[in-house]
C-alpha cells in the first residue's frame, strides 16, 4: 500500500467510518469499491503522522543529548510509522477500536541504560510536552501479564497523537527475545497467554526487573528458570523436527 494525499485531509468522521467499513467488508457486508475508498482514507490519514513523528524523534534525541545519556542518540532513539496493512489488521482484530483514536500509528522509542535514566527521561518528556502530554501508562510499576515492561507516553504533536516508548537496555533485550521466540515458534507470543514459552519469558522478566533494582533471584525463581529452560528447549527441538517433516 502506498501513501496517498487527500486535500483536504480526511475528517475524523471519515476516518472513523473507514475503520467501520474495513470490518463490514470482512463480514461480507460492503462492496470492493467501498473497501478501496476506505483504504485510500486510511493511507491518507496515516500520512498525516509523518511530520509530527519526525518532530517528536528530533526532540527525544535532543533530550538524550542534553541528559548526556550513553550511546549515539541516532541509535538509541528510533521511530516507526505503523504500516497500513498493520492498521487494517488491528482494526479487524479489535472490533470496538475507533481508528480516529488509535494512539500508536506513529511511535518513537528511546532505550536507556538504567531505570534511573529512564525516569530522568520520563520527567523531561513531561517537562518538554507539558499539557501536550495526553496519557502515560507505566508498565514498570504495573507490568503486563506477559511480563512486558516499559513506560508508554502519548504526546500530541501538530494535532496528532504520537506514542513514546521508554525502555531500559534490559527491557529492550527482553522484548527482542520475545520477537525472536515468536519467529522460532511461528506464533505471536507478545500478547498475554499461557504458552510454555510465555511462562518462561514472564519469569525472565521478573528476574530481570529484580536485578535492575539490585535484588538477587530467589531459589524458587532459579529452580523454575532451570525447569522452564529445559522444557522450552525440548519444545523447540520437537517443533523443529515437526517442521522439518513438512519440508520437501
Amino acid at each position: 500500500m502506498t501513501e496517498e494525499v487527500i486535500d483536504p485531509p480526511p475528517s475524523k468522521t471519515a476516518v472513523r467510518n473507514a475503520g467501520s467499513t474495513i470490518r463490514e467488508y470482512m463480514r461480507g457486508e460492503c462492496s470492493q469499491d467501498a473497501l478501496d475508498a476506505a483504504l485510500k482514507t486510511i493511507r491518507a490519514y496515516r500520512a498525516q503522522f509523518s511530520d509530527p513523528l519526525v518532530t517528536v524523534q528530533t526532540r527525544l534525541r535532543q533530550i538524550h543529548q542534553d541528559l548526556e545519556m550513553q550511546g549515539e542518540p541516532s541509535q538509541k532513539v528510533t521511530q516507526r510509522l505503523k504500516k497500513s496493512t498493520t492498521i487494517v489488521d488491528k482494526l479487524v482484530r479489535e472490533s470496538g477500536l475507533n481508528l480516529a483514536r488509535m494512539q500508536d500509528i506513529g511511535g518513537c522509542r528511546m532505550v536507556v541504560e538504567t531505570l534511573e535514566h529512564l525516569r530522568m527521561v520520563e520527567a523531561e518528556v513531561r517537562n518538554v510536552w507539558g499539557d501536550a502530554l495526553h496519557h502515560t501508562k507505566d508498565y514498570i510499576e504495573d507490568p503486563r501479564e506477559s511480563g512486558y515492561r516499559a513506560v508508554h507516553m502519548i504526546v500530541v504533536e501538530a494535532g496528532q497523537q504520537i506514542e513514546i516508548q521508554l525502555r531500559t537496555e534490559s527491557m529492550h533485550s527482553w522484548a527482542m527475545l520475545v520477537e525472536a521466540f515468536s519467529g522460532i515458534a511461528g506464533q505471536n507470543l507478545k500478547q498475554d497467554g499461557e504458552h510454555l514459552i510465555q511462562d518462561f519469558l514472564r519469569l525472565m522478566s521478573d528476574m530481570t526487573a529484580a536485578g535492575e533494582l539490585g535484588q538477587q533471584p530467589t531459589e524458587d525463581q532459579l529452580d523454575n528458570f532451570r525447569r522452564l529452560r529445559d522444557e522450552v528447549t525440548e519444545y523447540l527441538d520437537a517443533f523443529a523436527k515437526e517442521a522439518g517433516k513438512d519440508q520437501p
